[in-house]
């Protein structure tokens, strides 16, 4: 089947919504594409305004093989998706590199995979992301609603903000996109992660009643349950489940932790926590 045949069933699947077809369609895709000299934009491919058409198509194609991994829990596809996009985001020919563009698939694009990090715990690569799309005069971090989304997740966590985290994402109407929803589940485990290390950094002991409210699961969940699930997701090891309450055996450490902050944010969403769950 030729190129322009194929693009057109996957843009069709696409539409559909169809990810896992559009995920086995692209093998093929991808081999016309690199038959046509168009799986990466170069000087000579982008000479002539056709050309530059042509690379834009196969941008997209690339989108929609970025989109439909992430969409099928293929992981891995995505990295190489993003991986194989930069290029295409970064050339002249393609974009206007001096001129921001807001709210575009790319920077939709740009924004999971900043997600994608920020789930799995990559806060390293995702300040080295975050850094080359800011020094870059093609991106506005601060007015692109896919862009600032990210942005503002990890501001918030790493200031200890968890009620704001657990707002962006618990209410639907905020996510910039649906793509955004897949990773609600993942980052509500990290969010509970970070509150779970906050506890045990600030009390020496707390009811089990109040440590449901403060991870934001529901008093019908049994201790024993509650108990399991962190053990499962969390480093417990130091934690005793007694009567009722937790007790956490603190070892001291070299740094000293400011718990000042932490106990203020843990106060501040432990008043607000019964009008949200």
């Amino acid at each position: 089947m030729s190129l322009q045949k194929l693009t057109a069933e996957l843009y069709s699947l696409f539409e559909k919504e169809d990810f896992a077809k559009c995920h086995q369609l692209l093998a093929p895709v991808k081999i016309e594409l690199i038959k046509h000299n168009l799986l990466v934009p170069t000087a000579q491919n982008t000479l002539t305004s056709d050309q530059v058409n042509d690379i834009k198509i196969a941008q997209r194609i690339l989108e929609i093989g970025a989109l439909s991994s992430l969409l099928t829990n293929d992981y891995l596809g995505f990295e190489n998706y993003f991986a194989q996009l930069k290029p295409f985001y970064s050339n002249d020919k393609i974009h206007n590199l001096k001129k921001p563009h807001l709210n575009t698939d790319a920077t939709k694009i740009i924004s999971l995979y900043l997600l994608y990090l920020l789930s799995k715990g990559s806060v390293s690569q995702f300040h080295v992301e975050l850094e080359s799309i800011s020094n870059s005069d093609q991106y506005n971090v601060e007015e692109d609603k896919y862009l600032r989304f990210p942005i503002e997740l990890e501001s918030n966590l790493m200031e200890g903000n968890y009620i704001k985290i657990w707002t962006l994402l618990k209410e639907e109407k905020k996510l910039p996109c649906k793509e955004f929803t897949h990773f609600v589940t993942t980052l509500v485990d990290a969010l509970r992660l970070e509150i779970a290390k906050s506890l045990e950094n600030s009390y020496a002991s707390i009811p089990i009643s109040n440590c449901k409210n403060l991870l934001y699961l529901p008093q019908e969940l049994s201790d024993s349950s509650l108990e399991q699930m962190l053990r499962d997701s969390v480093d417990v090891s130091n934690w005793k489940f007694e009567n009722g309450t937790i007790y956490f055996n603190q070892v001291e450490q070299e740094n000293e932790v400011d718990n000042e902050k932490i106990i203020k944010n843990v106060l501040t969403y432990a008043e607000q926590i019964e009008s949200i769950v």
